[in-house]
């Protein structure tokens, strides 16, 4: 019989190397996600720190000059956090792209699996005809020789 062939198997194999890559790139930019993410509790967390440290030395007295520098440096976090705020929001942008391409890659990997089992199918199916085919031409010659041999006997 004849061996089974899919006609659109290197196609397959692009594609799932390629879902592969949007698995591992997907993969970095949740990474990259989580990165800034910490990056952005460790800038809230110093803005925070540096909000009662500034209350504390208030109430305890401070220089005017050493108050603005306090006050200047509360600001400067502030810009921090929301440059922090603003990478994340880039960061959430990029791993729903990557997840985009990824859910695409895959719809394309899947449609051909079952393209390539609806033909796997299509061949057993034939293969088995054939060998049904075979069995009854087979049956069907002995049948016929044994007829032609009562005939001769006959």
């Amino acid at each position: 019989m004849k061996k089974f062939y899919f006609r659109l198997q290197k196609v397959l194999d692009v594609n799932e190397i390629r879902e592969e890559n949007a698995r591992r790139h997907f993969a970095d930019a949740e990474r990259a996600r989580g990165l800034q993410c910490d990056n952005l509790n460790a800038a809230e967390s110093a803005v925070s720190s540096q909000r009662v440290l500034f209350r504390d030395s208030l109430t305890k007295g401070i220089k005017a000059g050493d108050a603005l520098v306090n006050h200047r440096f509360g600001q400067r976090l502030q810009r921090q956090v929301g440059e922090e705020k603003r990478k994340l929001q880039h960061a959430e942008e990029v791993v729903s792209d990557r997840l985009k391409d990824l859910t695409e890659a895959a719809r394309r990997k899947k449609m051909l699996e079952i393209l390539k089992e609806k033909e796997i199918e299509k061949h057993r199916l034939e293969v088995t005809l054939a060998e049904s085919n075979e069995q009854d031409e087979v049956a069907g010659r002995r049948y016929t020789a044994a007829l032609r041999m009562k005939e001769i006997d006959g």
